[in-house]
């Protein structure tokens, strides 16, 4: 039996805490919370499970060895032992990237041509041939972290990114990032108790996130490729188990809305949610944000507003300051949750947030604010919610 492997998962910044938790959930031990990723250990299934499972995580990295080095000599020998032909078939693909910091490497280029030398000469005398380099599409993807005179080489498990869950038809011009929306919706406490609202939702990434959480779809459910399939010692009634680990629910009582006032951006929405194969669950209209209404409360609404960085708008503080006076006429009884990046427009809100978060949506650094909706003064809600404890 295969004793438990070391792994790192990668996420967005401010997201470690919610990776963790998943990881936990999903088996992982010993986890450990670092800069933009999360370390842990396990059993080898876990590769597999963490990459279709895990909602906030971007790839999932295997450690395959862990050396210390004194000069190119001695990287280039280290890697040359390495048996990469477990994963990689001699008539392959392969990309090596490679990290450094305060190494004996001018460039991560040198040290990942170094790698690549060592791979393919190792490839050269056990066949008499070679793979070939592929950075854009490889079979297998190595990559390297030096730290001064120690190197740590992982597989890349993921391939391409894991937040393009595989829903996605069409992009809006200023989407939300799928591994962000998850945590969004982990951060507002969300478990599908009551209806969700997005009156500002582009391409829907919220509603079916929320919709997904709520419903147990795996965060990989619609995606057909990840690094591992490719593989020479792919275990495919291994994955084929995994996936029907899967508790997905049929119904739940809950409603999902989403609306926008542009129709162009309604299409690309209503495209996405076909796509997931969740019309049954996600209603889409046209609709001004101003005139947006719970069917029922109590509600949670969340939005991704534009923050006049891809979208323009003509008066951002004014468009602010009608999300608000919308938030506080027409939804008293539900929760909300507005993400954005200016936070000067974010104050003319003007609602008392009940809290506040830093979140990254790619490389912007965002605030993830909530609010408690009701109607009256603030001073006699407050009073009420003590009484009613």
């Amino acid at each position: 039996m295969m004793e438990n492997q070391y792994f790192v998962a990668k996420t967005f910044a401010g997201l470690e805490p919610f990776l963790a938790k998943e990881l936990e959930s999903l088996g992982a031990l010993n986890c450990k919370i670092m800069s933009r990723s999360v370390s842990f250990e396990g059993p080898y299934e876990l590769l597999y499970r963490t990459n279709y499972y895990c909602r906030t995580a971007l790839r999932i990295l295997w450690r395959q060895k862990a050396f210390k080095f004194t000069s190119n000599r001695q990287f280039y020998e280290q890697l040359f032992e390495f048996p990469a032909e477990k994963f990689l078939e001699r008539n392959g693909t392969m990309a090596v990237h490679t990290t450094t910091v305060d190494s004996i490497f001018k460039t991560p280029l040198y040290a990942s041509v170094l790698a690549k030398d060592a791979i393919c000469d190792r490839f050269r005398d056990l066949y008499d041939e070679r793979p070939d380099v592929d950075k854009e599409n490889p079979d297998v993807q190595f990559q390297i972290h030096v730290y001064k005179d120690e190197a740590q080489l992982f597989l890349d498990s993921s391939g391409e990114s894991l937040h393009k869950r595989g829903y996605k038809v069409r992009n809006h011009p200023a989407p939300i990032n799928e591994v962000v929306a998850a945590a969004m919706i982990m951060q507002s406490g969300y478990h599908g108790e009551c209806d969700f609202i997005d009156p500002m939702c582009g391409g829907a990434t919220l509603p079916i996130e929320a919709a997904m959480q709520a419903l147990n779809i795996p965060a990989g459910f619609y995606r057909r490729d990840y690094g591992f399939l490719h593989w020479k010692n792919m275990d495919a009634r291994l994955w084929k188990s995994i996936k029907q680990e899967a508790d997905i629910k049929d119904d739940v009582d809950v409603n999902f809305y989403g609306s926008d006032i542009n129709s162009r951006f309604l299409d690309v929405a209503r495209e996405n949610v076909e796509k997931a194969r969740l019309s049954d669950f996600i209603t889409l209209e046209r609709r001004d944000m101003r005139s947006a209404k719970p069917a029922r409360t109590p509600a949670l609404v969340m939005m991704n507003p534009p923050y006049g960085e891809r979208l323009e708008v003509d008066d951002i503080n004014e468009l602010y300051k009608e999300i608000g006076d919308t938030l506080k006429n027409n939804f008293s009884g539900c929760r909300a949750f507005i993400i954005s990046s200016d936070l000067t427009a974010l104050k003319r809100i003007g609602l008392k947030p009940s809290q506040k978060t830093i979140l990254f949506n790619g490389p912007l650094e965002c605030r993830f604010v909530g609010y408690d909706l009701f109607s009256g003064d603030r001073k006699s809600y407050i009073s009420q919610k003590k009484n009613s404890k």
